[in-house]
C-alpha cells in the first residue's frame, strides 16, 4: 500500500507536541494516523521500553487503525505500542491498577457494561403489615433523602444518572436539578452517599472510572510520570467525541510530564452528546487555545465534489473548503425521492435496482429514529407475546446474522447462551465468562450452528416458541428447561387469538431490505465508506427528527447534533447520495437547495 503524501499531511506528520488535527470526511484520517505511527517508530524518537498509545472512541475505529497500520507496514501493531478505546486505556492503565489508592477497604473494582445494577442495588422487597404481601421498596438510608414534596429523590434522580464532574460537583447526566424541586444540600448528600457506597463495593460505570482516573492523577504525580515514560506519544482518534472528563485527564498527563499528545477528529461528526461527547472543547482547542498547534486535512478522497458541496451546506461559510481528489462527479450521483404513505416500498425497490444495476457492493438505507425504520420495514405496532426479552433477543441475533452482520450476531447469541448456561450467576460473573469464552473456537462454532439451525421464522409464534425452547436446550446441553414465558392472556400489546397463529416473520421483520441492504439509524454508518446511501428524512418537525428544512446553516453557526447527523449520513457515499423527502416538498424547493445538477425521481419511474 502506497501512502499519498501532500502538503497538509506532511505538515501534520512532522509536527510534535500538543497537536490538533481537523480532518474532513474522506480525508484518509485513519491512514494518516497509521503513517504517523510508522514514522515515529522509524525515527527512533521513542525508547525501547516505551510505545505509542493510539486511542479511539469506538472499537470499530480502533480496529481500522490496526488494519491501516498493517496495510502500510506489512506487520502487526504490537507491544510496547497500545491500541484501544479511550475507556479501555483509562481503565487498564489508571483506574484498575491504582483504585486501591482511594481507600484500602474498597472492593476490587468492576467496570459495568450496563448501569441498571446501580439502581437495583438500592431496591428491596418488604412485607406489607396490613396485606401481608411483598411490595417494592428502597433501602432505609437511601429513602431518607426527600425532595420538597416529601418523596424520595431516588425516583427522580436515579443513581445510574448521577455523575461527578471535573470540579467534583454532582450532576444528573450533566444537569443540575432545580432548587425548587430538591434542596441542593440534600441532593449533594444523596449523591455523596450513593457514590461512596458504590465505590466501596467496587461498582463503577465508565464515567465513574474517568472521574476516579482524574482524581488519581491529580493526587499522584508519579503515576503521570510513569505513564508519560511508558507512552511518550498519545494519539487520540475521533477526539471530537471526547468528554470534558477525558479532556481533563489528558491535560493532566501533559501538565505532569507528557510531551506529545494529538487530538484528531472532525467536530462536524460528533454524534454522542448523550454519552458526554463535547465537540466544543475540540473546537476551542483548535481555534482559540494557542498552546495547541492546529492542522487540517481538507482533501476528500471519498466523494465527488457535488456530494461534498451538498453536505457542506451544513458547514460554516468561513470554514476551509473541502476539495475532491481523484473522484470525478458522475451523472446522477445525487438522487431525490418524494415519498408518501403508499410508495416507500417502491422507493426502496427503485434504490435496490439502482445499486444492482451499477454493481454497488456497500449500500445503506438510513433514518433518524426507530419508528421510521419500522415503517420502512412494514412493521406496525409491535406485538409482545413473551413476558421476558429472551425470545426477541434471539430473533434480533438471527436477523443480524441473516443481514451479514456476523460479528454483532455472534456477540449477541454468545451473551444469550451464557445467560442460559449460567442462570444463577450474577451480572459481573456472566460478563467475566463472556470475556473468557470469546476466544473459544469450539464454542464459537457452536454459536454459528445455533444461528444457522434456529427454527424457521415462517413458523407461527406458538410453534416457533416451543421448537426454539427445545432446540436451545438440546444445543447447549442444558439441565433446565428454556422458558420464553409465552403469555396466556390477551393484553394491549398481545392479541392471543390472532398472534399465536401468525408467523414470527409477520411481527418481527428483518433489519434489511429484500435485497439485503441494511436499514439502520445514522449512528450505525458513522465511520463507514459506502458506495451509496439512501437517507429518509422525517415528514414532521420534532426535536428528534431530521427534516428537509434542517439541511441549512442560515445563521452560519456550528450545527446542533441532529444537523451533524445529516452531515455524517451525506458524507458516507463514494458514488451516489440518495435522499427521500415527504411529497409536500416541491421540486422548486429541492432545486433551490441543491441546484439543478440532481435527479428527481418521478412517480412514473417508481412504477416502471
Amino acid at each position: 500500500m502506497i501512502y499519498d503524501l501532500n502538503e497538509e499531511r506532511s505538515a501534520y506528520l512532522q509536527a510534535r507536541g500538543k497537536i490538533i488535527l481537523n480532518a474532513c470526511p474522506g480525508s484518509g484520517k485513519t491512514t494518516t494516523i497509521a503513517q504517523k505511527i510508522i514514522e515515529l517508530e522509524q525515527s527512533k524518537e521513542i525508547d525501547s521500553y516505551s510505545g505509542i498509545a493510539c486511542l479511539s472512541f469506538t472499537n470499530s475505529a480502533k480496529d481500522e487503525i490496526n488494519e491501516s497500520y498493517s496495510k502500510l507496514s506489512g506487520k502487526i501493531l504490537r507491544f510496547p505500542n497500545h491500541v484501544s478505546t479511550i475507556d479501555s486505556f483509562i481503565n487498564k492503565f489508571i483506574t484498575l491498577p491504582f483504585y486501591n489508592l482511594l481507600n484500602r477497604d474498597f472492593s476490587r473494582p468492576k467496570i459495568l457494561d450496563h448501569t441498571n445494577i446501580l439502581d437495583d442495588m438500592w431496591r428491596v422487597k418488604y412485607k406489607n403489615k396490613k396485606t401481608g404481601k411483598l411490595q417494592d421498596g428502597l433501602q432505609y438510608k437511601i429513602n431518607q433523602f426527600k425532595d420538597k414534596n416529601g418523596r424520595s429523590i431516588f425516583h427522580s434522580y436515579l443513581p445510574s444518572q448521577i455523575r461527578i464532574e471535573t470540579d467534583n460537583s454532582f450532576s444528573v447526566e450533566g444537569n443540575q436539578p432545580s432548587a425548587s424541586k430538591v434542596d441542593p444540600k440534600v441532593f449533594n448528600n444523596y449523591c455523596q452517599y450513593i457514590k461512596e457506597t458504590q465505590f466501596k463495593k467496587g461498582l463503577i460505570s465508565t464515567g465513574d472510572s474517568a472521574y476516579i482516573a482524574l482524581y488519581i492523577l491529580r493526587n499522584n504525580p508519579k503515576i503521570c510520570n510513569w505513564l508519560s515514560l511508558r507512552f511518550p506519544y498519545i494519539i487520540i482518534d475521533e477526539a471530537q467525541d471526547n468528554s470534558l472528563m477525558q479532556h481533563a485527564i489528558f491535560e493532566e498527563l501533559f501538565k505532569q510530564g507528557l510531551k506529545n499528545i494529538e487530538l484528531i477528529g472532525d467536530p462536524y461528526q460528533s454524534l454522542y452528546e448523550w454519552r458526554d461527547a463535547n465537540p466544543n472543547e475540540f473546537l476551542k482547542k483548535y481555534s482559540e487555545d494557542e498552546s495547541w498547534s492546529s492542522f487540517d486535512l481538507t482533501d476528500n478522497r471519498r466523494s465527488p465534489q457535488n456530494i461534498i458541496d451538498t453536505f457542506s451546506i451544513l458547514r460554516k461559510t468561513d470554514d476551509t473548503k473541502i476539495n475532491c481528489v481523484d473522484n470525478p462527479t458522475l451523472d446522477n450521483s445525487i438522487i431525490v425521492y418524494k415519498y408518501s404513505e403508499k410508495n416507500t416500498q417502491s422507493i426502496i425497490n427503485h434504490y435496490q435496482k439502482l445499486c444492482n444495476t451499477k454493481s454497488f457492493k456497500k449500500n445503506n438505507i438510513v433514518v433518524k429514529g426507530h419508528s421510521l425504520i419500522n415503517k420502512l420495514l412494514g412493521e406496525t405496532t409491535e406485538e409482545k407475546p413473551w413476558s421476558v426479552p429472551l425470545a426477541k433477543e434471539i430473533i434480533r441475533a438471527k436477523n443480524l446474522f441473516s443481514g451479514n452482520d456476523i460479528k454483532s450476531s455472534i456477540n449477541e447469541i454468545r451473551t444469550i447462551s451464557v445467560q442460559l448456561l449460567y442462570p444463577d450467576s450474577e451480572y459481573h460473573h456472566l460478563k467475566e465468562i463472556e470475556r473468557d469464552i470469546k476466544e473459544d473456537h469450539i464454542f464459537n462454532a457452536l454459536l454459528f450452528e445455533i444461528l444457522i439451525e434456529l427454527p424457521s421464522f415462517e413458523l407461527s409464534v406458538a410453534d416457533w416458541t416451543n421448537q426454539t425452547q427445545s432446540f436451545l436446550k438440546e444445543k447447549l446441553d442444558l439441565d433446565n428447561e428454556v422458558d420464553f414465558k409465552l403469555k396466556t392472556r390477551k393484553t394491549t400489546t398481545f392479541n392471543k387469538h390472532i398472534t399465536l397463529t401468525e408467523s414470527i416473520d409477520k411481527h418481527f421483520k428483518k433489519t434489511h431490505s429484500e435485497s439485503n441492504i441494511p436499514i439502520t439509524t445514522i449512528h450505525q454508518v458513522k465511520g463507514k465508506t459506502l458506495d451509496s446511501v439512501l437517507i429518509f428524512f422525517n415528514d414532521r418537525k420534532h426535536v428528534n427528527n431530521i427534516t428537509f428544512e434542517d439541511i441549512s446553516n442560515l445563521d452560519n453557526s456550528f450545527p446542533v447534533e441532529k444537523k451533524r447527523l445529516i452531515y455524517v449520513a451525506m458524507s458516507r457515499p463514494k458514488k451516489v447520495l440518495a435522499m427521500a423527502f415527504p411529497d409536500t416538498i416541491t421540486d422548486e424547493n429541492i432545486i433551490e437547495k441543491f441546484g439543478k445538477n440532481i435527479r428527481i425521481i418521478t412517480e412514473g419511474e417508481l412504477n416502471e
